[in-house]
């Protein structure tokens, strides 16, 4: 009994394998067909509703960004606010007074000049009516004392004295007053250049000296006028207050 069935499950392992090897279990394909294919009223009319809702959606998608971008570029680049102010046809008109009207007055001062004469030719070739000369005290450079400085008391300054004898030089005297009191002068000069040139020569032969510039006080000839505008070129000149001019002028 046994033998009999594995024999008839044999044969049905083998009947299986036949059939799927002639494609008995493998399902027919149908060939493609060129028939069009039906749609109905109502999946026409749901895709025409969902193209139509497409296109909004799309439609709002696009004017929401470009909202966006601009409330972007506005925060960016605030708008300049305009202000216009009209004015009513009865509102007077602003009153020009005489003195806009004509040249305004300054008070110049010109100079300075050599002497009372030279003075009045200039004012007669600038045509002042009304002027007057004044003095003015100038501090104007006097000449150039080239001087060997100061010792720290007065056996250094005494030191200083004989070595610079003991190099030669004998027209030398000390300073006993003002800022550099104590030092040693060795010449003045009127103008910087030889003042210069001669504290070079000093260093060539071991003396380091150096230069001052004294000063002195002279009064010099002005004159302070009153006119729209100064223009001459002959002549330097400046604008004062108008209380000098009118102080000038009384």
């Amino acid at each position: 009994m046994k033998a009999l069935f594995f024999l008839l499950c044999l044969l049905n392992v083998l009947f299986f394998f036949s059939e799927l090897h002639l494609g008995a279990l493998t399902p027919a394909v149908e060939p493609p067909s060129n028939a069009p294919t039906l749609l109905l009223i109502s999946e026409r009319q749901t895709a025409r509703r969902g193209a139509q809702i497409s296109a909004y959606l799309d439609s709002a998608a696009a004017e929401l960004q470009a909202k966006q971008i601009s409330d972007v570029l506005q925060r960016l680049n605030p708008p300049q606010v305009a202000l216009i102010f009209k004015t009513s046809a009865h509102t007077p008109k602003p009153a020009v007074s005489g003195r806009q009207q004509t040249s305004i007055n300054r008070c110049y001062e010109a100079g300075p000049f050599n002497d009372q004469d030279a003075l009045r030719r200039w004012a007669n070739t600038e045509r002042l009516n009304a002027f007057k000369p004044v003095y003015k005290p100038i501090i104007a450079a006097s000449d150039f004392q080239v001087y060997y400085p100061a010792g720290k008391d007065a056996e250094q300054t005494r030191i200083n004295k004989l070595m610079l004898k003991a190099k030669g030089f004998t027209d030398v005297w000390p300073i006993t007053d003002g800022e550099i009191k104590g030092a040693i002068s060795l010449g003045v000069f009127n103008d910087r250049q030889r003042a210069t040139l001669y504290k070079t020569q000093l260093a060539e032969q071991g003396v380091k000296a150096e230069i001052r510039q004294r000063n002195k006080t002279r009064d010099e000839l002005f004159i302070r006028f009153a006119a729209a505008q100064a223009a001459s070129k002959n002549i330097a000149y400046t604008r004062v207050p108008d209380t000098d001019c009118g102080n000038a002028l009384k």
